[in-house]
């Protein structure tokens, strides 16, 4: 029998954690299925370092000609030139099924049920971005899923709770062999400019507002004077940049924007002296386990998975979004009140390494 072909869809094709997560999986199902991916934007991740058999990059910028251009297209024919695209790609690979990876593309669930493609959601979401997509759009993607994948266990507490019953607890994994350190942590401390008896925090993620970001500078106001907070991530260019930017300037607060490090990345993380997630939303960050194996102690607002992945012994996830308490906590660790042990922060992250957890996700391409 021919083995079964599966196209995946994605929105970046760059190191975001959905997109990540989907190209460990994809690395590790060579072999048992015939793997495609379609990625909507020119990504590096994907675009030069893919795992599947197969791999579309759609490369056209989203511009305002884009825009007006499929606009015209759409009166013409009633169809996008991307979903154009997925059709002609669906029809020279005939792919027995669509995994749509996020649920930030209602679209091709559309164009799947039109083609009579079974499809897969997975989840990595919760309710904070339901709000950003249109109410028809994400009831349509949700109602003919032929599978819903939940990323948590509170992401699929959430899904249940709209009264869907076809979904599958899949965690988030990381693939520690991939985890190497080449850079000395000294080396790293004095390019930065950080004091060898600094405490080092460091935060990692891509900047939005979910991930809390903005509420950085005031976490200063009731930390020691020794402590450092670092962004290890890509740099997103707004107001919200400025605010912080000047405030570390006008108050002299020891924030540094790392910026995004992908070859040195294992690297810079490994400065921290604690991981912190200042998120107000965060499903199941892959970013918490890689600081668990790095034998990191976490701290954060329970803000989704940190609450199912931190046991005692590893730090604290806390029940409130005040700046104050999340210092509280720090303070803790920093001062070496809490107890902390490393050995059960790197077993933890080993439980959600892809060896352990690709077992659950073969069965659901049987």
């Amino acid at each position: 029998m021919s083995k079964k072909l599966v196209l995946f869809i994605t929105p970046t094709g760059g190191r975001t954690g959905s997109e990540m997560l989907l190209w460990y999986l994809l690395k590790r199902l060579s072999g048992k299925i015939k793997t495609a991916i379609y990625t909507r934007q020119n990504g590096e991740l994907f675009a030069n370092h893919s795992t599947a058999d197969q791999t579309f990059v759609h490369t056209t910028r989203r511009g305002f000609v884009y825009q007006i251009y499929e606009g015209i297209y759409y009166k013409i024919f009633k169809i996008t030139p991307e979903e154009k695209k997925l059709i002609n790609i669906q029809k020279q690979i005939k792919a027995d099924r669509w995994y749509l990876n996020t649920l930030t593309m209602p679209q091709f669930a559309r164009l799947a049920s039109k083609l009579n493609v079974p499809y897969d959601l997975h989840v990595h979401e919760l309710v904070s971005i339901y709000d950003e997509i249109r109410y028809e759009d994400f009831k349509f993607q949700f109602d003919n899923a032929d599978r819903i994948i939940c990323c948590s266990s509170i992401v699929e507490k959430r899904v249940k709770e709209m009264g869907y019953k076809n979904t599958l607890l899949l965690h988030s994994f990381i693939d520690t062999q991939t985890i190497t350190l080449k850079i000395g942590g000294e080396t790293i401390r004095k390019k930065l400019n950080i004091p060898a008896d600094a405490f080092v925090w460091v935060m990692s993620g891509s900047m939005n507002l979910r991930k809390g970001y903005d509420t950085v500078c005031d976490l200063f106001e009731f930390l020691p004077a020794n402590t450092y907070i670092a962004w290890l991530g890509s740099v997103k260019q707004t107001g919200v940049l400025h605010y912080i930017r000047q405030r570390t300037k006008l108050e002299k607060l020891n924030f540094i924007e790392i910026g995004e490090k992908s070859d040195e990345y294992y690297d810079y993380l490994n400065i921290a002296n604690g991981f912190v997630l200042t998120a107000k939303e965060d499903p199941f960050p892959l970013v918490m386990m890689e600081a668990a194996y790095l034998e990191k102690p976490i701290v954060g607002y329970n803000s989704g998975g940190i609450s199912e992945f931190v046991q005692e012994g590893m730090g604290k996830s806390i029940d409130s979004f005040n700046p104050k308490d999340l210092a509280e906590a720090m303070i803790e660790i920093q001062n070496k009140t809490m107890v902390i042990d490393k050995e059960k922060l790197k077993n933890r992250a080993l439980t959600f390494d892809i060896q352990n957890q690709i077992s659950k996700w073969d069965s659901i391409f049987d």
